[in-house]
């Protein structure tokens, strides 16, 4: 394996650690704004998103609660 091949790995490695601390940090986000009365529809404006990926944001933060 040489040098370039290493580097590229740990970039990989690096993007996929910051992309589960984001998924993580909007979760959190998600279910405060759900818990402070804000609508799927207002959040996944706020987002940028659709609805039903808001719908599967509070899913997954339900499943990780139980």
């Amino acid at each position: 394996m040489d040098d370039s091949e290493i580097e590229r790995e740990l970039t990989e490695a690096q993007a996929a650690v910051k992309a589960d601390e984001a998924r993580t940090q909007r979760r959190k986000a998600v279910m405060q704004a759900r818990h402070h009365g804000w609508s799927k529809y207002r959040i996944a404006a706020a987002l940028g998103v659709k609805g039903p990926t808001v719908d599967a944001i509070i899913s997954s933060a339900s499943r990780e609660e139980s």
